[in-house]
């Protein structure tokens, strides 16, 4: 089948790609390409699938996407139209793996970045210091020379293995996907992230990918390396996690608002993933 590759507009006289973007949409689906990427939001908020992994974005989040690693960024819409919202944007650098020299990265004392490369095929999420000196260097270059991109690139590449402020996401290390499973994962992605908080059916959310309930669970555990449940309960967690680390809500209010329909089982799953209670993991 067609691979889903998206191709960037780089050429023999450029190696990397260093632009911010901004759109009411993050209209790019889930896709990838060949070139690393770093990504640095830099307004808006939303959720975002990196290989089997989804959690919440939020403006100053900073992550390192692997070569041929799926991933989407999905803007929260229910702010679109609020202009007391910032708009969904993000500064994004991508390059090439050979943008310092065929064997850059063979040297010695580049072992540390190398490593960092590897690592990326499962998505890694910086925070902490590195996180706030990694914005700073973005932000002071982005509207600077060529040369001044590229140095500072490299200089970030350099924080970044340097540093254990890290967490890496994907479970699973993904290479491409093909055009039709880009579009059938799009539609389910789209469907849990917009309906989560309601109970779900999987006998419908198959029929809109034009599969049997029993082909979709096969279909979506091998795509996710997780069950269809595994994923949706993923997703209702970390949403919680937002609430309790950014709201004054009540554990019992969060608990409603995250799609469970009852507090033991909220506190339950929570524990499973976090190996502490709700009120717990709220504590400064």
């Amino acid at each position: 089948m067609e691979p889903i590759l998206q191709r960037l507009p780089l050429s023999k006289d450029l190696s990397y790609i260093y632009e911010r973007y901004e759109s009411p949409f993050f209209e790019t689906p889930w896709h990838y390409h060949e070139e690393f990427e770093i990504v640095l939001c830099d307004g808006g908020f939303g959720k975002k699938v990196i290989g089997n992994h989804t959690s919440e974005y939020n403006e100053g989040d900073v992550i390192l996407i692997g070569s041929k690693l799926p991933h989407w960024f999905s803007a929260d819409e229910t702010f679109y139209d609020n202009e007391a919202f910032p708009r969904p944007a993000s500064i994004v650098i991508q390059f090439r793996l050979d943008c310092f020299g065929e064997s850059f990265f063979d040297l010695v004392e580049m072992t540390a970045v190398k490593l960092l490369l590897e690592k990326a095929k499962f998505g890694l999420e910086f925070h902490g210091k590195v996180k706030a000196q990694i914005t700073e260097i973005v932000k002071e270059n982005i509207h600077k020379t060529g040369l001044e991109k590229f140095r500072s690139l490299f200089e970030i590449l350099q924080r970044m293995a340097e540093s254990k402020e890290q967490k890496t996401l994907s479970e699973i290390g993904m290479e491409g996907i093909s055009k039709k499973d880009s579009e059938r994962m799009i539609i389910i992605f789209d469907q849990i992230l917009k309906n989560f908080k309601e109970p779900i059916s999987v006998e419908d959310l198959a029929q809109k990918v034009n599969l049997t309930k029993s082909a979709f669970c096969r279909y979506f555990k091998t795509r996710t390396q997780k069950t269809f449940v595994e994923y949706l309960m993923q997703v209702r967690i970390n949403h919680a996690c937002k609430l309790l680390k950014e709201t004054d809500m009540s554990v019992l209010e969060i608990c409603y608002e995250s799609g469970f329909n009852n507090l033991s089982n909220f506190n339950r799953q929570f524990k499973i993933r976090h190996n502490i209670s709700p009120k717990q993991y709220r504590k400064p």
